[in-house]
């Protein structure tokens, strides 16, 4: 073999052209000429004098790498190494004519390249040495000098070209030792007779005990019409490149990049099969990783665009149930009652879906777990069959969690309805909350979880119990035993989240046929103000106060009139931020209050902001949405510290923000929303 070789590349696609160029000298070789077409090629190699070309097939121009590569080849003897990605049977049978070196597909391997040079040049080299032999041996019959030191002088040279023919062969034998791909070698009925260490490592089955061994039940080929299709193709073209499923010593599944070329004899008759196995069992892994998160990505975005909607939907209803219930008869309250908890189940219902595929929490606020509790077993007394009979134990004067009374609500239901399902010939459902406390040794054992008071929430059934096996993975997103159609796999998933992003932990026990117990742990928080009992906070009526609400929804624009009409407000109506501007300005002098949507066509709630900040500054503003704070619009309203009213809102939660804003007093002297500060990020 030559150190330091020259090559020449002939290569019409500039970035292979240039990475080979890139290439080639930290393996050692020298890059003397590049070349496009065919045309070119011939005479750069003949102006260079290389000790190597390597040749692309497909060229530009009339003369393909094939033809170019018989031209060099009767000029100038050099070896000529195909590099192509071109591996149909056409196109093999007439690169033979130009008889390559070597024929490389792309995409290649670094160290493929390397031997399949090193091959050539040493092939190449030999053939030049024995070709010299027999000149001399030609030569000497032509001088017809018959001597016995002639004859042997070429025997001897020949018995070191076969040395060195030998030291080939070894050099090739250690080339695929050190190989990182498992390579094997098999006679045509698959008995192994060749097994490199990168074999014996990938699969732990050592070369003594592969060798004599049948391929297809070594590696768990049997019965795979894969394996089969492999072994047609090959013995039919030569060659097949596909993946394969394969089993490591310990029955642990294997996924590979086979590689299969038939070896045939010195007449052409096929005699055994060269396999190169690449592991992909990671990177196949890591597909299927980014598939999921693709998909999630797509749900995402897909509850994002529906989000801003269904709240627009929700908030009417909720505002005109709270109207409707002030002075109604008993029955129609009731009815308007459960209109108003569907409402809220359904808002709650688009919460779950974009705090699952985006992660964190919406509304993180100090909420009492005991007034949830209650609700969920009232919800669950009256919707459950009465096969299930429904027990449970809250301990009184029990502390706040912070967090998001609309996910921990979620968490409850989830596993009442799980625990539901695992009764279906009835039982009993258990729900107990009281406080405990947390220490160093069991915090320790869960991320993100601190010592200290807790609530402990435990979720209990007297059903069939969870597997072992199941229990392991009944926390994975899309995990379910449920039938096709019954289940999305995303409930246990979206309370692990849930509970997660709370700072507290959940753990399981079950037993068969004895029922199981989903116990929560939330830590407690300081403050004392609830929101799970705002509604029972009196609010001030208006003092006839005008208010411009700007909303391109109608219904939201007509029962936020209603509503605020009936606690003494009265109010005015935009359906975008442009008929807003024009309505502040001819009642510049009265309006005391904007509650604007954030999202509306022709000008929205940014563009309307930086008008009334010229206009009118210090105007309070309420943003009255139905995005969610990941949309770029609100998230900025976030970062400035601005407190949005979410839609939809109930009649307090809308009057307890329009009085904030008009009487700023109780907030330390400032505007619920200044308008300097809206401006800028609206």
């Amino acid at each position: 073999m030559k150190s330091n070789a020259r090559i020449v590349i002939v290569e019409d696609e500039s970035l292979i052209a240039l990475d080979l160029s890139r290439r080639l000298p930290r393996l050692g070789y020298e890059v003397c000429g590049m070349a496009t077409t065919g045309e070119e090629a011939v005479q750069k190699v003949a102006e260079v004098k290389p000790d190597l070309v390597l040749m692309d097939i497909c060229l530009r121009g009339e003369m393909d790498g094939i033809a170019a590569a018989e031209i060099i080849r009767r000029n100038c003897n050099l070896p000529v190494i195909f590099l192509t990605a071109n591996s149909d049977a056409l196109t093999v049978t007439r690169s033979k004519t130009s008889r390559p070196s070597s024929y490389v597909l792309k995409p290649f391997k670094e160290r493929e390249l390397q031997i399949a040079i090193e091959m050539a040049l040493l092939n190449h080299s030999l053939q030049v040495e024995l070709q010299a032999a027999r000149d001399q041996l030609e030569s000497r019959v032509v001088e017809r000098t018959k001597e016995l030191t002639f004859v042997n002088d070429l025997l001897r040279h020949e018995v070191d070209i076969r040395k060195r023919a030998e030291l080939q062969a070894r050099e090739q034998a250690d080339l695929l030792a050190k190989a990182r791909d498992a390579i094997y070698v098999c006679d045509l009925n698959g008995i192994i007779s060749y097994w490199n260490p990168s074999a014996e490592r990938l699969y732990g089955i050592t070369a003594a005990e592969a060798n004599g061994r049948c391929a297809p039940a070594l590696l768990g080929e049997d019965g795979n019409e894969t394996a089969a299709q492999a072994k047609r193709a090959t013995l039919a073209e030569g060659e097949w490149t596909g993946e394969l499923h394969h089993l490591r010593h310990t029955g642990e599944d294997l996924i590979v990049e086979s590689r299969w070329s038939l070896v045939r004899d010195d007449d052409g008759r096929p005699m055994t099969i060269l396999v190169v196995n690449t592991d992909i069992t990671e990177r196949k892994r890591h597909a299927e990783q980014l598939l999921r998160t693709q998909r999630l990505e797509s749900v995402g975005s897909l509850a994002s665009g529906i989000a801003h909607d269904l709240n627009n939907v929700f908030a009417p209803i909720l505002l005109a149930s709270d109207l409707i219930m002030k002075d109604g008869e008993t029955e129609r309250a009731r009815m308007v009652e459960i209109i108003k908890a569907s409402a809220w189940r359904g808002s709650s219902m688009v919460r779950q879906v974009l705090m699952f595929v985006r992660g964190g929490t919406n509304q993180m606020e100090p909420t009492a777990i005991d007034y949830l509790a209650t609700e969920v077993t009232k919800l669950m007394q009256e919707t459950l069959p009465s096969t299930i009979k429904v027990q449970s134990h809250i301990a009184p004067k029990l502390g706040l969690v912070k967090g998001d009374g609309t996910q921990l609500h979620q968490v409850l239901v989830n596993l009442c309805v799980n625990a539901r399902d695992a009764m279906p010939e009835g039982g009993e459902l258990r729900l107990e909350v009281e406080e405990v406390q947390v220490n160093a040794a069991t915090a320790g054992k869960h991320a993100d979880v601190t010592p200290g008071r807790f609530v402990r929430v435990v979720v209990g059934d007297s059903g069939t119990g969870i597997p072992a096996e199941v229990r392991a993975k009944m926390f994975d997103p899309f995990f379910t035993t449920k039938e096709l159609g019954k289940g999305t796999g995303l409930g246990l998933s979206t309370v692990a989240t849930i509970v997660r992003n709370h700072h507290g932990f959940i753990e399981v026990e079950s037993q068969m046929g004895r029922g199981s117990k989903f116990i929560i742990h939330l830590p407690l928080c300081s403050d004392q103000v609830s929101d799970a009992l705002a509604d029972t906070i009196a609010i001030k009526p208006g003092q006839g106060e005008l208010i411009l609400v700007a909303d391109d929804d109608r219904s939201v624009q007509e029962i936020t009139k209603l509503t605020l009409e009936a606690n003494n407000y009265r109010v005015i109506l935009a359906a975008d931020g442009a008929e807003a501007l024009s309505l502040c300005v001819q009642h510049r002098h009265d309006v005391r209050l904007v509650i604007s949507d954030v999202v509306m066509p022709i000008m929205n709630g940014r563009a309307l902001g930086h008008a009334l900040q010229k206009f009118a500054p210090g105007l309070p503003i309420i943003a009255f949405t139905g995005a969610e704070e990941s949309d770029g619009l609100v998230s900025a309203l976030v970062g400035n510290g601005v407190k949005l009213l979410h839609k939809p809102a109930t009649q307090n939660e809308l009057l307890s923000a329009v009085d904030a804003a008009l009487h700023p007093e109780g907030l330390g002297g400032e505007p619920l929303v200044p308008l300097d500060m809206m401006a800028s990020v609206i």
